[in-house]
């Protein structure tokens, strides 16, 4: 990405594009959900629409705030064949592995949609915040079949096995009023992402992967699945969105890398474990930053804000530079840094 193009711009939409996610598998895969119930295909390549998968009917809006892929771009799916006389006899099962994408609804619902076929396999009811804004949503780079999304109440966690009709687990906050509940977030959690093993928080979890929650209270908690807070730090007085360096964890070395977590709100902060807050930026002035993103080798981080404005900062061993902007609407970075 050293060289970028002129932007080109996907009309396909009826109404504002919530979620932007590109394919693990498939390099010139990409998809969106918007306000108008769709989730749309594209291919990046030839600059065209795919699909389009409607998940709003006539009965219920079901409009999109968030998208994303399996983490290896497939759902192992078992189809099971019972004895016609005997509902509960089992005579056989397929396995099959599909092309799935997850998108989150205002009606509280995580639909699983099959991309090949257009097709919805599984619906998840009442385990995803409603509202216009973004949510959270992300699958687990370990583990294919498994994926995380904000519960109704905003403040606690919604796990799911996709080899399973029901969700798998909830993680509320204390009001909850169960032994089990921890307290993720006293705010609305506005991103979710897996950190890599690497990090000293996952590394003292065990075989539990490791999650960092943003709330919009400017707080960030790293966390187990379990519900178990690991690490807490606070990146301003509000945060829509979290994301650590891509590379493996690293202190200071010889080179003087080391590994940082940025957050977007009010504007952007970078910590590091041990040091707190290094850095801070405020180019986007008073509208708030919805995503920000690194590239897949970390050198350039993107951000993108209200208004419709990318900015682009060079990584250095200590800090990070400013370079400029350039108008988009969303950002998603494509992991071979090819498409944003």
């Amino acid at each position: 990405m050293q060289k970028e193009g002129k932007p080109r711009f996907l009309k396909h939409h009826s109404n504002s594009v919530r979620g932007v996610a590109f394919s693990p598998r498939d390099r010139y895969l990409f998809c969106s959900g918007a306000y108008d119930g769709k989730v749309n295909l594209y291919s990046s390549l030839r600059m065209e629409l795919l699909m389009s998968y409607s998940i709003t009917t006539m009965a219920v809006a079901k409009n999109v705030n968030a998208v994303r892929f399996t983490s290896d771009g497939s759902r192992t799916v078992f189809l099971i064949v019972t004895n016609s006389e005997r509902s509960d006899e089992c005579i056989d099962f397929t396995v099959m592995c599909v092309l799935c994408i997850l998108a989150c609804t205002t009606s509280r619902r995580l639909s699983v949609v099959d991309v090949e076929r257009g097709e919805q396999l599984l619906a998840y009811d009442n385990c995803a915040a409603s509202g216009r804004d973004r949510t959270g949503l992300a699958t687990d780079p370990t583990s294919p079949n498994i994926a995380v999304s904000v519960a109704v109440n905003g403040k606690g966690l919604t796990l799911l096995d996709l080899r399973m009709p029901l969700p798998l687990d909830y993680v509320y906050d204390v009001s909850s009023q169960r032994k089990w509940s921890l307290q993720l977030h006293s705010s609305t959690i506005r991103d979710i992402v897996f950190l890599e093993s690497s990090w000293p928080w996952a590394t003292s979890s065990g075989v539990l992967s490791t999650l960092i929650t943003a709330g919009s209270d400017g707080c960030c908690k790293v966390c187990t699945m379990d519900g178990r807070i690991l690490h807490t730090f606070y990146s301003g007085r509000h945060l829509n969105t979290v994301c650590p360096t891509p590379e493996p964890y690293q202190g200071f070395l010889s080179n003087g890398f080391y590994s940082v977590i940025m957050s977007g709100g009010d504007k952007i902060t970078s910590y590091v474990p041990n040091l707190g807050i290094q850095e801070s930026f405020c180019e986007n002035r008073d509208k708030p930053i919805w995503k920000v993103r690194y590239t897949s080798n970390g050198s350039f981080l993107y951000s993108v804000c209200e208004g419709g404005v990318v900015r682009k900062y060079r990584r250095y061993p200590d800090r990070h530079e400013y370079l400029g902007e350039t108008s988009l609407q969303h950002l998603r970075i494509e992991q071979w840094e090819y498409y944003v």
